[in-house]
């Protein structure tokens, strides 16, 4: 399907342009629209299938939620239990707690050399 905003190629079935966010038309758009009186009643409506009425998904957006799906998954599988929450900066305390370790020492040493 065709943007005519931007010409990008959508998939089939995209409600909004992947390239400019555009809306996309839609067959059913484009159906002249038929009043209540005006159509048969079925003598079974009570039996039409249901899922005809579940909302079609285009194939771009399956994709996103299928990796993100994937994504949550393996951090969850990643995520160790017992690890300390606290992180500063990207790294833990424990490595902070040896960095200012190490930075009274080189001062202390600085100071007796003088």
């Amino acid at each position: 399907m065709r943007c005519p905003e931007c010409e990008h190629e959508n998939t089939e079935g995209a409600w909004l342009c992947i390239n400019c966010g555009s809306k996309l038309p839609r067959p059913e758009d484009d159906a002249p629209e038929i009043k209540m009186a005006d159509q048969p009643q079925a003598p079974d409506a009570q039996q039409e299938d249901p899922s005809r009425f579940a909302p079609q998904i285009s194939e771009n957006l399956r994709r996103l939620r299928d990796r993100t799906e994937r994504e949550r998954e393996q951090k969850r599988s990643t995520q160790r239990i017992g690890t300390p929450s606290g992180v500063i900066l990207g790294l833990p305390l424990t490595v902070w707690a040896l960095v200012a370790f190490i930075f009274v020492i080189f001062v202390y040493v600085l100071s007796a050399l003088q």
